[in-house]
C-alpha cells in the first residue's frame, strides 16, 4: 500500500479510531470465551449489550450489561444482567476541569477490564453524568382541554409533559444557581415520568382516554453543558457510539424504586469528592442535592495529623472500615484513626444536614435511608445517622439506615463472580447506571417514548 494512501487512512482513523484499536489489540484472553473459544469480539451490529462508564472522583468504573428479556416476549425487557465490571484510579478533580490524556487512559484501562471479563466489546455506550455535577428536580405541568370528551391526543401528552419538564428544569438551575452562581447554559440529562392524572384518576396510559384536565409530574436531571461537551468528547476519543448520557441519581432512584415503600426513601451516596442526598419516590429520584465533601476529605485530614503518605492512608482506612484494626501502622494509631474519623463524620453530618432541610422544605423525609458510595462502609458516618446527636426534625420518624447492596437493585441479575472484588455499595450506583442505560434505549409505550424526547428537548 503507497504511503500516501497510509497516511490518509490514519488522517480518517484520527485520535478515537486508534484509541478503540489500542484497546482491542490490547484487550486480554477474555475470562468468557465462547464455544469457540474466541474472546472480546466487537460487538455484532444491532447487538443489545451496552457499556457504562461513571467517571468518579475516586475511581473510573465501567459496566457491560444486556437486557435479560421475559421469557418468550423479546420486545419486554425484563431484568439487565451485568457482563463486566472494570475499575481504574481517577484523575476527576472538576468535572469541567479535567485533564483530557489522563482520562482517557483510566477509562480506557477501565473498560478494558470491563470488556475483558464480559468477552466482548459493546458498539454502543452511555456515559455518567457525576453526581456533584447534576440536580434532579421534580415539575408538574397541567393543560385544561376545552373538549373534554374527545380522546386525549399524543401532543395533548407532550404539551403537558413540556410544561413539567419546564417548571422542573426551572427548580433545578434555582438550586444550581445558590451554589455556582449563572447556570444559564444547561443541559436535560435524563427525565423520569412520576405520574399521570386525567382529572382525578391515576392512569398510565392518558391517550386515548376522555377528560377535563391532564396533569403530568417529570423528574429532569440537569447538568452544566460543559460537563455534557466533556463527556461526548470522551466518548469520540474512545471511538464508542454514545446513545446518552445518564445521571448517576436519577439512575440510583430508578433502579431501588421497586424496593421504595409508599413512604419513599432517602439515598446518600458518599462518593471520594463529594456527597450527594436524594429525596426517592416510587417514580424514582424526586430531588437530588450535593455537598462538596467525601471521603477524600478524611484521607487527607489523615495524612495531616498522622504524616502519612496518601496511600498509607488509604490502606490505613481499608482497615479500618473493614475491622482490620490489627493491620493499621503504629505511625497511625488506632485510637487517633477513630478521633479523627469521629471528627470527620461530625463536619460531614454538619454538611449533609445542609441539604437534608432543603430535601425536607415541603414534607418531612422518609425514614429509610439507603447508604452507598466508598463512604457507607465508613461506620462513623452511619452512626451519626443514627446516634443521638443526630438531628430528627427532618423525618416523620426516627430514621432507619442500611448499606446499600446489588440486591436492593430490582431489575438487576447477574453471576456474582462477574462483579469482581468491588460488589455492595461501592458498586451498586455504577450497576444502577446499567440498568438505567438499558432502560433508557428501550421505551416501552407511547409515554415512556414522550419521555425520551424529553431528554433531547
Amino acid at each position: 500500500m503507497p504511503r500516501q494512501t497510509i497516511a490518509e487512512l490514519l488522517g480518517r482513523i484520527g485520535v478515537s479510531g486508534l484509541a478503540a484499536i489500542r484497546r482491542r489489540i490490547g484487550a486480554g484472553p477474555g475470562r468468557n470465551p465462547g464455544s469457540d473459544g474466541v474472546s472480546n469480539l466487537i460487538a455484532a451490529p444491532g447487538s443489545s449489550v451496552l457499556s457504562v462508564i461513571d467517571c468518579g472522583t475516586g475511581l473510573i468504573k465501567a459496566v457491560v450489561v444486556e437486557p435479560e428479556q421475559r421469557g418468550d416476549d423479546l420486545s419486554a425487557t425484563g431484568q439487565v444482567r451485568v457482563l463486566g465490571v472494570g475499575v481504574a484510579p481517577s484523575p476527576v478533580t472538576s468535572a469541567i476541569e479535567v485533564d483530557p490524556g489522563e482520562l482517557l487512559t483510566s477509562a480506557e484501562r477501565a473498560l478494558r477490564e470491563a470488556e475483558d471479563v464480559a468477552g466482548t466489546i459493546p458498539r454502543r455506550a452511555m456515559l455518567a453524568v457525576p453526581s456533584a455535577q447534576t440536580v434532579v428536580a421534580l415539575g408538574e405541568g397541567t393543560i385544561i382541554r376545552f373538549s373534554p370528551s374527545d380522546p386525549i391526543t399524543r401532543d395533548e401528552l407532550a404539551e403537558a409533559m413540556s410544561l413539567a419538564r419546564s417548571a422542573a428544569l426551572a427548580k433545578a438551575r434555582e438550586y444550581m444557581r445558590e451554589d455556582r452562581g449563572d447556570v444559564s447554559d444547561l443541559r436535560v440529562v435524563s427525565a423520569a415520568l412520576f405520574s399521570i392524572i386525567v382529572d382525578a384518576r391515576s392512569v398510565t396510559e392518558a391517550v386515548g382516554l376522555t377528560g377535563a384536565k391532564v396533569t403530568v409530574s417529570l423528574a429532569v436531571a440537569t447538568t452544566e453543558m460543559a460537563v455534557y461537551r466533556n463527556l461526548r468528547a470522551l466518548a469520540q476519543r474512545l471511538d464508542l457510539e454514545l446513545v446518552g448520557v445518564i445521571a448517576v441519581p436519577a439512575a440510583l432512584g430508578s433502579a431501588v424504586r421497586a424496593n421504595v415503600p409508599p413512604s419513599g426513601a432517602v439515598m446518600i451516596d458518599i462518593g471520594a469528592g463529594s456527597t450527594t442526598i436524594a429525596r426517592i419516590g416510587q417514580g424514582g429520584t424526586e430531588l437530588s442535592l450535593s455537598v462538596p465533601i467525601g471521603t477524600n476529605a478524611l484521607e487527607d485530614h489523615l495524612v495531616a495529623e498522622s504524616g502519612l503518605t496518601s496511600s498509607q492512608s488509604r490502606e490505613t482506612l481499608n482497615h479500618y472500615v473493614s475491622g482490620d484494626l490489627g493491620k493499621i501502622s503504629r505511625s497511625a494509631n488506632r485510637d487517633h484513626v477513630q478521633r479523627v474519623a469521629v471528627f470527620f463524620a461530625s463536619v460531614w453530618r454538619d454538611a449533609v444536614e445542609v441539604r437534608l432541610a432543603e430535601l425536607a422544605r415541603e414534607r418531612p423525609l422518609p425514614p429509610l435511608v439507603w447508604l452507598c458510595g466508598g463512604g457507607a462502609r465508613l461506620p462513623d458516618l452511619r452512626g451519626v445517622l443514627t446516634g443521638p446527636a443526630w438531628r430528627s426534625e427532618y423525618f416523620d420518624q426516627t430514621p432507619v439506615v442500611a448499606v446499600l447492596g446489588t440486591q436492593d437493585l430490582a431489575d438487576l441479575c447477574g453471576e456474582p463472580e462477574r462483579l469482581g472484588l468491588l460488589h455492595g455499595s461501592v458498586i451498586a450506583p455504577s450497576l444502577a447506571l446499567g440498568i438505567a442505560g438499558i432502560q433508557a434505549i428501550a421505551p416501552t409505550d407511547a409515554a415512556s417514548s414522550l419521555v425520551s424526547r424529553m431528554q433531547s428537548a
